[in-house]
């Protein structure tokens, strides 16, 4: 355990002693600053053996002020933290970089770890079968795009759990996450080939259907067991109840109306038999009055038969363009009107209504 802790002291006194330069651009002074300070908590931390948070802070320090002796660092950090790949992978970069910079003490420590992780490096093959290839599959590994050339190769990873993803357009998705143990461990993982992804679910419109007529007895109407029709009336249109009772009073008003309107012209021609001249005595005095009193009748209930025409036709048609979506239970016979109207005749008025039952 000695031994490891004055590395990492030594190393970070190389850091602080040789700074490298950024192969970017060059950080600022408040960055460097900072670097600095994460970079003495981090080695703290992990002296006290608080890898977790020793490293973080080391990474951090890294990424505003890259420098060979921290990523050695760092390295050595991961390492103790178990990340094995991780840390073997960072000091052969940190021993390219000491190569480079022609420093010998950097290029034997990055060269004694590197010869200590390799025997424990554990590995994991993911396998991509011939038949389950296709061009535009796409392999992840932890999030991680992995490259054709890469598959079927042994790569070192760090121990623990790690995510395979497959995706392909018009693919259904696959994943499968795999352990990996520490101290050389090797796991292969054979991806299937990716089944076709369903055709996607359309919208299909409600359509109205009608019941077709069964035959009965006479009726010409179906009807079931109870003697009622059952239909499916979704779109279906059909005038309220308020439209029959509008028309019902609008016609029965215009009936009287008419009636009335009769009345008064017969009065009339009758007192203008008994008036000569316009003078009125006894009886065309009572006629005329009769006449006057009719023809305000008839008026009135004209004005209401209109009406009430006019807005039994107006529910009807409203009614009728309303889309309704239920299940119906009708009567097993309707009437449906046909025609409505009114005659005239000596002595008198008719309202006549004309339908058909169904």
């Amino acid at each position: 355990m000695r031994a490891p802790r004055i590395g990492l002291v030594c190393v970070g006194i190389i850091s602080a002693a040789y700074p490298v330069a950024n192969a970017g651009a060059e950080p600022s002074a408040a960055d460097k600053s900072l670097a600095t300070a994460l970079f003495k908590e981090g080695r703290a931390l992990v002296d006290q053996g608080h890898f977790a948070e020793g490293c973080r802070k080391l990474e951090e320090s890294q990424r505003l002020d890259p420098g060979g002796g921290t990523l050695l660092n760092v390295a050595l950090c991961h390492e103790k933290e178990g990340r094995t790949a991780t840390a073997w992978a960072e000091f052969t970069e940190a021993l390219g970089i000491a190569k480079k910079d022609d420093r010998p003490q950097r290029i034997d420590f990055a060269q004694k770890h590197i010869a200590q992780l390799e025997p424990l490096l554990s590995r994991l093959i993911i396998q991509v079968p011939h038949d389950g290839d296709t061009p535009d599959l796409e392999i992840k590994r932890d999030g991680t795009a992995i490259g054709r050339p890469a598959w079927g190769v042994a790569m070192p990873v760090d121990p623990g759990d790690h995510l395979v993803e497959a995706t392909a357009p018009g693919k259904t998705s696959w994943k499968e996450s795999v352990t990996i143990g520490a101290k050389g461990d090797s796991k292969t993982l054979v991806v299937p080939a990716l089944e076709n992804a369903p055709a996607p679910v359309s919208a299909v419109p409600l359509a109205s259907s009608a019941a077709a007529p069964s035959s009965g007895s006479g009726t010409g109407v179906g009807s079931d067991s109870t003697g009622a029709d059952t239909a499916v009336t979704a779109g279906s249109r059909g005038p309220g109840a308020a439209a029959w009772v509008a028309l019902g009073v609008g016609v029965a008003a215009l009936g009287t109306g008419t009636y009335f309107g009769v009345r008064a012209i017969s009065k009339k021609n009758e007192a203008d038999r008994n008036c000569p001249n316009d003078q009125c005595f006894g009886e065309g005095s009572q006629q005329t009055s009769d006449a006057i009193k009719f023809g305000n009748i008839s008026t009135a209930s004209f004005a209401v038969g209109i009406v009430g025409v006019g807005l039994g036709i107006y529910l009807w048609a409203t009614s009728s363009s309303a889309p309704r979506a239920s299940v119906a239970t009708a009567p097993a016979s309707s009437f449906a009107l046909s025609s409505a109207g009114i005659s005239l005749r000596s002595g008198g008025a008719q309202v006549s209504v004309a339908g058909h039952f169904q």
